[in-house]
């Protein structure tokens, strides 16, 4: 019998069926687009997944398709995590710093995702089928920078960040500064960061962004920032 044959097309039972396939796709397109996105064939990544060529189009469309699936499965992992930053116990301010922190411990604990998370410079034309899902992650990517925004505006409007940084283009700023220093460990020359280095990099970029970013009334009689540098999983120093 087919999958649809001894059950309704809609039970919970197909539908967890059809989310295990989904997962078990994305997970070996994960792998394999980690080695390179253009040299992988539908056919081999159907076979590495144990599903026909037909599921895996039935679920994306198109390897395209399957690819805007990983970035927007990428971006949900790194939404939860910015979560994590924005603790009710750490001032808006730190909270701004706290997601320099994040985003080193997803890059350490997902370091495949991060290519992911910049698939607009892997995708060219797309056919109409997955223009929807692009649209999709386009909203959501948005979504996430306009949460981080949020944070800058309401450091901005506790007087903790200077008001003459304007909070979308700060934001924006960070998130293309973030991405390119873990882009750094994806190189192969003379430029390549290991784990460790990008670890210091964004350490040092926690520290200027506090400096940079503390309003003058929110720093001490040395002008220093009152702000900690604050890490998820340890306490503030």
């Amino acid at each position: 019998m087919t999958e649809l044959g001894s059950e309704a097309p809609h039970s919970p039972r197909i539908a967890r069926r059809r989310a295990r396939t989904r997962e078990r796709i994305l997970d070996t397109a994960e792998r394999a687009f980690g080695a390179g996105y253009r040299n992988v064939r539908v056919e081999d990544l159907a076979e590495a997944a144990d599903v026909s060529i037909g599921t895996l189009y039935v679920h994306f469309g198109s390897k395209d398709g399957v690819y805007l699936a990983l970035v927007e499965r990428a971006l949900e992992q790194m939404a939860a995590y910015l979560d994590r930053a924005y603790r009710p116990e750490y001032s808006p301010l730190e909270q701004v710093i706290a997601a320099g922190d994040v985003y080193l411990r997803f890059h350490l604990e997902h370091p495949g995702l991060f290519q992911f998370l910049a698939f607009d410079t892997v995708l060219g034309e797309l056919p109409a089928e997955v223009r929807e899902i692009q649209q999709r992650v386009g909203e959501r990517l948005e979504e996430v920078i306009g949460g981080f925004q949020a944070r800058i505006e309401a450091a901005v409007a506790a007087g903790q960040a200077d008001h003459r940084y304007d909070a979308r283009t700060t934001a924006r700023f960070l998130w293309g500064a973030w991405n390119g220093v873990v882009s750094l460990g994806r190189r192969e020359d003379r430029m390549a960061l290991t784990d460790e280095e990008i670890a210091a990099c964004l350490q040092l970029g926690r520290r200027l962004v506090r400096d940079g970013l503390t309003a003058p009334a929110h720093r001490d009689q040395d002008g220093y920032s009152l702000a900690r540098i604050v890490s998820i999983d340890q306490p503030a120093s």
